[in-house]
């Protein structure tokens, strides 16, 4: 397993994951899922086999940081994978001078999230009309 953040020229790793994951699958609409802010966020993705599985993204609104667009591919889900991927970027976010971390979590995950310690407030929300909760973790 190898995670890294990647850089303008490599982008497209993380996209081509995400365009799997929420266009695809989820049926998501390209306009929001590509909504512009990429350039403004940390993206990494994590391989296997030298192979683009997973990704996510840390950006930072309104001096808050959000953890956002964590996706794994379908073949590779329930093996472990999207915990490390939160560790990674959770661990980033913690270096980069932050206390807490912030994420809209689909709701049908709530329960992955809270495993890794965040903790839902408010009340659940339409995102793309997918069912949301907001969640936080202190780090």
């Amino acid at each position: 397993m190898e995670m890294f953040f990647l850089d303008d020229s490599n982008l497209n790793l993380a996209f081509d994951v995400r365009k799997k994951v929420f266009i695809e699958e989820q049926k998501i609409e390209k306009e929001l899922e590509f909504d512009g802010t990429d350039k403004d966020a940390k993206n990494m993705i994590l391989k296997i086999d030298n192979k683009p599985v997973g990704t996510g993204r840390l950006i930072k609104i309104d001096d808050k940081m959000y953890i956002g667009r964590v996706a794994v591919l379908k073949e590779h889900r329930n093996k472990g994978y999207a915990s490390h991927l939160m560790k990674f970027l959770l661990n980033e976010a913690k270096n980069m001078g932050y206390k807490e971390v912030f994420i809209h979590a689909q709701s049908y995950a709530k329960n992955f999230y809270e495993k890794l310690g965040f903790k839902a407030f408010g009340d659940e929300f339409l995102e793309a009309n997918i069912p949301h909760i907001y969640m936080k973790i202190e780090i």
